[in-house]
């Protein structure tokens, strides 16, 4: 999992050589894939992905998915990769965060254009809480991704 998160695909690749199994999840749940989509390394997410060595809407901690890992920890090539390989960006995790949520606790102004210009987002969904995503972004003084929804007319 270490591997897979610095993107050391042959370390990665020996280590399965050797039957290291990539079945196995940490203490909270989080896969290869998970830890891969942490790291950014969108190569290792394609490999991962390309071995069948995980499902791309795992769930991990909190029923985090890859993909918002990826996006709250702002790698926008990983994020756009797993979105075309069809990550489903409908899942919300245990508290009701949307992918768009975690795009904006992160603070990464291209991932959050990029989530909304697929259309498959109500900008003002709520968590449990009653938080939207700008409400995220508010509260992490991301002002560059404010700015972005409120131009797309968020509340």
């Amino acid at each position: 999992m270490l591997g897979a998160r610095r993107g050391h695909r042959e370390v990665v690749e020996f280590l399965i050589s050797k039957g290291a199994d990539v079945s196995l999840v940490d203490v909270h749940g989080n896969n290869f894939l998970h830890w891969a989509c942490c790291g950014g390394d969108v190569e290792m997410v394609k490999f991962i992905l390309s071995q069948k060595m995980a499902d791309i809407n795992s769930r991990g901690v909190s029923n985090m998915t890859p993909v918002m890992w990826a996006a709250y920890r702002g790698h926008s090539e990983v994020v756009e990769f797993l979105m075309c390989e069809g990550a489903d960006v409908s899942l919300v995790d245990v508290n009701g965060n949307n992918i768009l949520h975690w795009a904006c606790e992160g603070g990464d102004a291209q991932i959050v254009k990029f989530v909304l210009s697929l259309d498959k987002m109500d900008i003002d969904a709520r968590n449990e809480k009653g938080q939207t995503a700008a409400d995220f972004a508010r509260l992490w003084g991301h002002h560059k991704v404010v700015d972005v929804l409120v131009s797309r007319c968020a509340q």
